[in-house]
Formats: structure tokens, sequence, C-alpha cells
């Protein structure tokens, strides 16, 4: 943990998407970030398709009415939202199983999630999205113009079995 000693911190360094295996970890993160006073808005994404996701997302994130149930719309909503404390974490389970599915709008989440949490830092605000797969070699392009990684305690291969 840095100077600061704030998790939040350290995971934003090389951007605001992490990536999980080891759900023990990944509810770690969880309880320490909520103790730095961020939200966490929890997917379990298994059974998400190309259309039911939205469905998810706009209930959970209390979209509003005129939520238009696409990516384009799911930018916008996201990036109107306004954190009560510190900043909020969308925190998706079992993601690999709506990547293998859609794979395309796997991406596009992540890549919008991004993008959106450098405009938060503009404003003071954070933004995360912790990332939980039960396959250990999920990866995705750059999003945002960063790559998704692995947290820190999962950096290494070895230490999701691999």
């Amino acid at each position: 943990m840095n100077n600061y000693g704030e998790l939040w911190r350290d995971l934003i360094v090389d951007g605001s998407v992490k990536l999980f295996w080891n759900k023990d970890i990944f509810v770690k993160y969880h309880q320490q970030i909520a103790l730095e006073g961020f939200e966490i808005y929890s997917f379990d994404c298994s059974s998400w398709d190309n259309t039911n996701f939205h469905n998810e997302l706009s209930s959970t994130l209390r979209f509003p009415d005129y939520y238009g149930q696409n990516l384009d719309a799911f930018n916008d909503c996201l990036s109107e939202m306004e954190p009560r404390e510190k900043g909020f974490v969308l925190a998706f389970e079992n993601y690999d199983a709506f990547a293998e599915k859609q794979p395309e709008i796997a991406y596009h989440i992540l890549d919008i999630i991004q993008t959106s949490a450098w405009r938060f830092l503009i404003q003071n605000k954070i933004l995360m999205a912790f990332v939980q797969s039960n396959d250990a070699k999920l990866n995705f392009p750059p999003l945002g113009g960063m790559t998704a990684d692995w947290n820190n305690e999962e950096w290494l291969d070895k230490n999701r079995g691999l």
C-alpha cells in the first residue's frame, strides 16, 4: 500500500479496471475499499446476455427511466452518477461468462468505465471496476488507452494457478 495508506490510490495507478480470479481476494478488496468510503454496486454476470445486462445495470445503478438500453446511454448515465462519499466501485462477478457470450459488449462496458474514470478524477470523484473472472487467462485490449491488469496479489500467473 502507498504512503497514504489508501488501497484505491494503489489500484488506479495503471487504470481503474482491476481483474480478479480468486473470489476470496475479490471479497477482501470489496471489504477494504468499502472501509475507505466507497459505494459498491455488485453484479453477477453469469446469466447476462446481449440484452438483459442493461436491466441489471439500470436497476442496480438507479439509472433514470429514460435510460436507452444501449452502450451510449450507459456511458451518459454513468457519467452523470454522483457518489455519496469518495467514489464508487462497479463489482462484476463471473464476468468471464458474459465476456465469452458477448466479447465485444463486455469489452465496451469496461472501456466506458475506464474512460469515465478519467473524467471522474478531474472532478475529484473516483470510479473503479472490480472484474472477477473464473478464467485466469481473461484479458482485454487496452481500455481507455490502458490495459486491465490483475490485482497486486494475482498479478503473477503462478498466483492464478497458471
